[in-house]
């Protein structure tokens, strides 16, 4: 049997788990892995399964990781962490140790970190309408989003200064969290910099952006209380609907008294505009 001593390389060990693998992979990479490299791949180790037989992981986990790793990382680091993963995933494969081609699977799909602000960039500073209590909400968020900022940093540094960084969990969530909380800061001021605050009172009788609306659903009976908003301000939670969403787009331009159908999931549903607010 031939042994090799480089990742690159065939080896020719008793590995099983992926725990073990990724030890093996740090200890004998024939360029040191730098910590980011350790760190992205410590995750999804963590995620699948220290303990987890390799030849069983599937495709269609890595896919789904795919999702999370989305989920959690800006655009701007995105292509050299999933490069950071395929590469050990490739030496999965070439060693033999997983059933297929596992780092095919691992696309990097788009961020839902800074959404708003890609648009930005797209439109090219286009204003985006605001309600004022929106537009305070945002400057609110800033304001404690900017206040959090010290302690986060000072977790890094206590993180960093305790234990090995290769399993060092509390480490990785530390700057994770710091990468996302500075991309909001920087989606935000992008957001309060072209923002547009628009004023409903001077509309006339039609709903408009900003628009305070009661519908009468004619299926269930109920009354609903929404406020027509763009859709970054959207937040149905609270009764703001999006002017793109299917009744926000139903009753944008609309009068008191009007009637619309809507298309649900559900089938057709029916509303009336009983008061504009």
């Amino acid at each position: 049997m031939t042994k090799k001593t480089t990742s690159e390389e065939i080896i020719d060990l008793d590995i099983i788990d992926l725990g073990s693998a990724f030890q093996y992979y740090v200890q004998n990479s024939p360029r040191k892995l730098n910590n980011i490299a350790q760190q992205e791949i410590g995750r999804l180790v963590r995620w699948i399964g220290p303990e987890r037989e390799i030849k069983t992981i599937t495709p269609s986990e890595i896919g789904n990781y795919s999702d999370e790793f989305a989920k959690r990382t800006s655009t701007d680091t995105a292509p050299q962490k999933v490069a950071y993963i395929k590469k050990f995933l490739t030496f999965l494969k070439i060693n033999e140790l997983s059933s297929g081609n596992l780092a095919s699977h691992l696309r990097m799909k788009k961020s839902n970190v800074g959404k708003i602000t890609k648009k930005l960039e797209e439109t090219k500073g286009e204003q985006i309408n605001l309600t004022e209590a929106g537009y305070k909400d945002y400057e609110k968020q800033l304001k404690d989003y900017k206040t959090e900022m010290p302690q986060l940093a000072d977790e890094v540094r206590k993180a960093a200064a305790d234990g090995d960084i290769r399993e060092n969990a509390p480490l990785d969530a530390a700057r994770e969290k710091i990468e996302m909380v500075n991309s909001k800061i920087y989606e935000i001021e992008a957001i309060l910099k072209v923002a547009n605050i628009i004023d409903s009172s001077s509309q006339g009788d039609q709903i408009v952006i900003g628009s305070k609306v009661i519908v009468k659903n004619h299926q269930n009976k109920n009354n609903n209380e929404y406020q027509l908003v763009e859709a970054n301000e959207a937040n149905p939670l609270v009764g703001k609907i999006s002017s793109v969403s299917p009744v926000g787009a139903a009753i944008l331009g609309r009068r008191e008294g009007d009637e619309v159908t809507v298309s649900t999931p559900a089938g057709e549903q029916v509303y009336t505009i009983d008061a504009i607010k």
